[in-house]
């Protein structure tokens, strides 16, 4: 049978993405060292193969002569122009024997005394000074042993126009041909490790994607493999947390719908023996069992609207009409309408409060529902003689309300889930007390509609103590 979670073939998946974009990353970072690589090693070769010709050698030559004929640099700026000429032409001949005309390069260099100023300039007027490092990459000139000044590096333009040999232009092809294939190489390596990173980074992904989709079949049980400490890891613990609550969710959902069936058919069963034996004639049709019928009617409609009033907080629809409250009042008012079932039982009720709290923003009929479920669940289980003390007073910015009794108490395995819908500790007493289970259960769902809090405390043997703590309304308590 085909799954009803289909799953839809990956038009380019999220590996080869990465892949792409790793290989753009590749392409741009090694072509980029690969040009500047081979552009920066042109232009420095052509530059040393430049300055160690026999040519230069001359110029130093001459222009120390003329420093040795004069005695300083005075001048020399008329006289730079003879000597490029001189260099043109030379390498005119050397290219190809002829007198070197208009088609033979000129190279244009700068002069510095020993100082660094500059005193000669084949492009323009001598003008300022070198830098050391300019000094330092020019061809220095000397006289009876003594530097006098540099013959500075030539222009950019000079450079790249120079004339290679044989030997020369074929190590710059090699030097071209083993940086492009350095980058090729590197290009591979780098693509075959992104594509072993990539994969360890996609494998767990995939890992999950499965596992997420086994949830969404229904197999609540799968969990998503966690190795390390990274993002993915955390994530993969964020996964199974959730399935986990899944899990439980479903779980206590199958749980919560069987105790509703059972619930509802208990009562369902005995106005239904009740009327057939009535209608059978084993029965009288008399007053004392229609009233036994009527009293199971009125429990499987009370465990009707408590199941409604919790689908409604579950939605979040449960209308509050909230306003400044003060519980004393209220407080008196609820436990003298539980006092006559509390003599019946032989139990003593006592309230506790402050001669005046602060008014906490609270429905007040929701309010009464929350504290009659309390004193309910409380007079169900303190036996006769026992004590039951309502407690209420201001801390901080909320006002605390507790129920106390000096009853059996409640288990400590039992505690965690005294709120849950339709628990019971001891079902057998809890159903011939007449409990729902869901008392408890709408008392915490109303206080946290609220925006308040709820718990319970109990040591076994020593009693049990539920409270609840609500918000102080914004408004001034004198209002």
């Amino acid at each position: 049978m085909r799954s009803l979670f289909y799953k839809k073939p990956l038009r380019f998946p999220l590996y080869w993405k990465g892949m792409l974009a790793f290989l753009v990353v590749i392409l741009v970072a090694v072509g980029t060292v690969a040009f500047l690589s081979g552009w920066i090693t042109e232009i420095e070769f052509r530059r040393y193969a430049l300055t160690q010709t026999e040519r230069w050698e001359r110029q130093v030559a001459e222009l120390a002569a003329y420093y040795a004929g004069r005695g300083s640099w005075n001048d020399v700026q008329d006289t730079l122009p003879s000597i490029q000429s001189q260099w043109a032409g030379q390498q005119g001949r050397g290219r190809g024997g002829g007198s070197g005309g208009a088609g033979s390069p000129t190279l244009d260099f700068q002069l510095a005394d020993s100082e660094g100023q500059i005193v000669g300039d084949t492009g323009g007027s001598p003008d300022g000074a070198a830098s050391q490092a300019e000094l330092a990459s020019g061809l220095p000139i000397e006289v009876q042993d003594q530097i006098v000044g540099y013959l500075l590096p030539f222009s950019h333009t000079a450079i790249q126009s120079s004339i290679l040999d044989l030997e020369q232009a074929q190590f710059l092809a090699r030097v071209r041909t083993v940086l492009w294939v350095a980058a090729l190489t590197a290009t591979v390596v780098a693509l075959v490790v992104g594509g072993l990173l990539f994969r360890s980074i996609i494998a767990p992904l995939r890992r999950l994607t499965t596992a997420s989709q086994s949830i969404a079949e229904g197999d609540l049980d799968t969990r998503a493999p966690i190795q390390g400490r990274d993002e993915i890891a955390q994530l993969a613990s964020a996964f199974n947390q959730m399935a986990e609550s899944l899990a439980h969710a479903e779980k206590a959902r199958q749980n919560q719908t069987a105790d509703v069936a059972h619930e509802l058919r208990t009562p369902l069963t005995v106005i239904q023996g009740a009327l057939e034996a009535m209608l059978d004639g084993v029965y009288p049709t008399d007053r004392e069992n229609l009233q036994a019928a009527l009293t199971q009617t009125r429990t499987l409609s009370r465990l009707v609207e408590d199941l409604r009033l919790l689908a409604l907080a579950d939605a979040g629809q449960l209308d509050l009409h909230t306003a400044p409250l003060d519980l004393a009042p209220l407080l008196r008012q609820i436990v003298e309408a539980h006092r006559p079932q509390a003599q019946e039982r032989g139990v003593s009720l006592a309230l506790e409060t402050l001669p005046s709290l602060l008014l906490a923003e609270a429905d007040r009929d929701r309010l009464a529902q929350v504290m009659g479920n309390l004193l309910s669940n409380a007079l169900r289980y303190v036996p006769q003689g026992g004590r039951i003390i309502v407690q209420a007073r201001d801390e901080e910015r909320e006002v605390i309300v507790s129920v106390a009794d000096d009853g059996p108490g409640i288990p400590p395995q039992d505690l965690p889930h005294i709120f849950e819908r339709l628990w019971r500790s001891d079902q057998a007493r809890r159903r011939a007390t007449g409990g729902s289970g869901l008392g408890l259960t709408i008392a915490r769902s109303l206080v946290e509609a609220h925006s308040g809090r709820i718990w319970a405390e109990s040591v076994k043997g020593q009693g049990a103590v539920f409270a609840f703590a609500l918000p102080v309304s914004p408004a001034p308590s004198g209002q």
